[in-house]
């Protein structure tokens, strides 16, 4: 398997992606790229502006690199004809980050289950009284 190593100056972006794709690839390597360029798009542009992003191929091995490389993250067949991935490593800014977005949504969790959870049950409670009272007049 042969192995390519591609710099990215400005941050791995899509269009880097896209290259190697139009270099000529095997479907199913044509697949993982563009799993890899999803999984670009989802994080924000700083995340790959310091990171290492490894695409293992059935033919071909490609290394994106930019910066630092704190983050590094790889792409790869499943075994079971489907892609997937996984951080290597996390920078200590993409690690608070992704911390700081768990507690987040753990906490917006707790405020509509407990507190939105008990004001929609407090004005039912209250609908209801107020339709008996009108009734009752």
């Amino acid at each position: 398997m042969s192995k390519e190593r591609i710099n990215c100056p400005s941050g791995i972006s899509p269009s880097d992606i896209a290259t190697a794709i139009h270099k000529g690839v095997s479907e199913r390597d044509r697949l993982l790229l563009q799993y890899a360029l999803d999984k670009i798009l989802n994080h924000a542009s700083w995340v790959w502006k310091n990171s290492e992003l490894t695409v293992i191929g059935d033919d071909k091995e490609w290394v994106f690199y930019s910066g630092s490389l704190a983050n590094q993250f790889v792409v790869y067949h499943d075994g079971n004809d489907a892609q997937a991935s996984k951080w290597s490593s996390k920078g200590w800014k993409l690690f608070l980050h992704e911390g700081a977005s768990n507690i987040w949504s753990w906490v917006k969790g707790v405020v509509e289950k407990y507190v939105i959870g008990k004001i929609d049950g407090l004005l039912d409670t209250l609908a209801k009284k107020a339709i008996e009272w009108y009734k009752l007049r």
